[in-house]
Protein backbone atom coordinates (compact mmCIF):
# COMPACT_ATOMS: atom_id res chain seq x y z
CA UNK A 1 0.00 0.00 0.00
CA UNK A 2 0.99 3.60 -0.79
CA UNK A 3 0.35 6.41 1.20
CA UNK A 4 -2.68 8.00 -0.87
CA UNK A 5 -4.07 4.32 -0.38
CA UNK A 6 -3.52 4.69 3.55
CA UNK A 7 -5.03 8.53 3.29
CA UNK A 8 -8.16 7.15 1.70
CA UNK A 9 -8.35 4.34 3.80
CA UNK A 10 -7.91 6.47 7.15
CA UNK A 11 -10.50 8.95 5.78
CA UNK A 12 -13.00 6.07 5.59
CA UNK A 13 -12.47 4.90 9.04
CA UNK A 14 -12.59 8.66 10.14
CA UNK A 15 -15.77 9.21 8.15
CA UNK A 16 -17.84 5.95 9.48
CA UNK A 17 -16.76 6.80 13.27
CA UNK A 18 -18.19 10.87 12.59
CA UNK A 19 -21.36 8.77 11.17
CA UNK A 20 -21.54 6.75 14.07
CA UNK A 21 -21.09 9.69 16.19
CA UNK A 22 -23.73 11.99 14.94
CA UNK A 23 -26.35 8.93 14.96
CA UNK A 24 -25.56 8.14 18.55
CA UNK A 25 -27.03 11.54 19.24
CA UNK A 26 -29.61 11.61 17.34
CA UNK A 27 -33.10 11.63 19.09
CA UNK A 28 -34.66 8.17 18.96
CA UNK A 29 -37.53 8.64 21.66
CA UNK A 30 -41.22 10.32 20.34
CA UNK A 31 -41.63 13.21 22.52
CA UNK A 32 -43.86 12.84 25.62
CA UNK A 33 -46.19 16.36 24.53
CA UNK A 34 -45.07 18.60 27.42
CA UNK A 35 -42.68 21.61 26.70
CA UNK A 36 -39.23 20.42 28.90
CA UNK A 37 -38.42 24.16 29.54
CA UNK A 38 -42.06 25.59 30.56
CA UNK A 39 -43.98 22.81 31.36
CA UNK A 40 -46.71 23.66 29.23
CA UNK A 41 -48.02 21.29 26.46
CA UNK A 42 -46.59 21.12 22.83
CA UNK A 43 -48.70 22.29 20.13
CA UNK A 44 -50.22 19.35 18.48
CA UNK A 45 -49.64 20.48 14.53
CA UNK A 46 -45.84 21.01 15.86
CA UNK A 47 -45.94 17.20 17.49
CA UNK A 48 -47.28 16.26 14.08
CA UNK A 49 -44.55 17.92 11.84
CA UNK A 50 -41.95 16.31 14.26
CA UNK A 51 -42.88 13.93 16.96
CA UNK A 52 -39.75 14.60 18.42
CA UNK A 53 -39.96 17.77 19.43
CA UNK A 54 -38.89 18.67 23.03
CA UNK A 55 -40.26 22.15 23.35
CA UNK A 56 -43.53 24.19 22.78
CA UNK A 57 -43.02 26.75 19.93
CA UNK A 58 -42.09 29.46 22.21
CA UNK A 59 -39.46 27.84 24.03
CA UNK A 60 -37.61 26.95 20.77
CA UNK A 61 -38.07 30.22 19.24
CA UNK A 62 -36.51 32.02 22.57
CA UNK A 63 -33.39 29.04 22.27
CA UNK A 64 -32.91 29.77 18.44
CA UNK A 65 -32.71 33.54 19.60
CA UNK A 66 -30.30 33.06 22.45
CA UNK A 67 -28.23 30.32 19.90
CA UNK A 68 -27.94 33.13 17.23
CA UNK A 69 -27.17 35.64 19.74
CA UNK A 70 -24.65 33.63 21.03
CA UNK A 71 -22.87 32.62 17.68
CA UNK A 72 -23.06 36.42 16.68
CA UNK A 73 -21.58 37.85 19.69
CA UNK A 74 -19.96 34.92 21.74
CA UNK A 75 -21.24 33.06 24.93
CA UNK A 76 -22.50 35.73 28.03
Amino acid sequence: MDDIDLAAERVEVLNAAAIQAVLGKVETVPSNGTCRACGEEIEAERLKANPYAKHCRDCADEAEARAVLAKRCGPR
